[in-house]
């Protein structure tokens, strides 16, 4: 600090604003390069195929040669506007009809066991 202090009283405000360091130094390929890489992968969920972070992981390692983390595919997936999307609401082979009868016959239970515990409740006091 007294360095820093020493040299602004020295030099003025010049020498304490300096250009910063910024910037991507640690990266595996260039942002061009990183678009170019996952163009397949685009090409494909646009046609209606799921691009795992498998798939891309193992490609991605292929590319620059050794293992890379989970997360350095999922940091790459969100700087090129990828999210991780959630199952569907219902399997499509579900079948609705007995899905809606047992929430009848549920619902009927729940409503009998309600009475019976408020005739037992007001049956002690």
């Amino acid at each position: 600090m007294h360095d820093v202090i020493s040299t602004y009283n020295r030099l003025g405000v010049a020498a304490v604003e300096t250009a910063g360091k910024g910037g991507r130094r640690r990266e595996y390929l260039r942002l061009e390069e990183e678009k170019q890489f996952l163009a397949p992968f685009f090409a494909q969920a646009e046609s209606g195929e799921i691009a795992t972070v498998g798939l891309i992981q193992a490609a991605f390692e292929a590319r620059v040669g050794h293992e890379v983390d989970d997360s350095t595919i999922y940091r790459l997936l969100n700087r090129h506007g990828w999210r991780k999307l959630m199952p569907r609401p219902r399997n499509p082979q579900a079948n609705l009809q007995a899905q809606e009868q047992c929430k009848k016959t549920v619902q009927r239970r729940l409503k009998r066991q309600s009475q019976r515990g408020q005739s037992k409740m007001s049956a002690q006091f």
